[in-house]
């Protein structure tokens, strides 16, 4: 995780679970953290090709099954 340069390089990590939310929370995204917990935050680009900068505000840590 710590060689990731992009948001996109967590993808693959299915065990992260990674999914942008809907409805009242539409424009988060989400990680999972574990079995009960999981990481809202929204992520912006800036720049272009080759200099894009990705900002990650973490909004919440939420007990996503209470």
């Amino acid at each position: 995780l710590f060689r990731s340069q992009r948001i996109e390089d967590l993808f693959p990590f299915k065990s992260l679970n990674h999914e942008k939310l809907v409805g009242d929370k539409e424009g988060l995204e989400s990680v999972r953290v574990n079995q009960q917990y999981r990481i809202e935050f929204y992520s912006k680009i800036r720049g272009e090709e080759p200099d894009i900068i990705t900002i990650c505000s973490i909004i919440e840590l939420s007990k996503h099954y209470k």
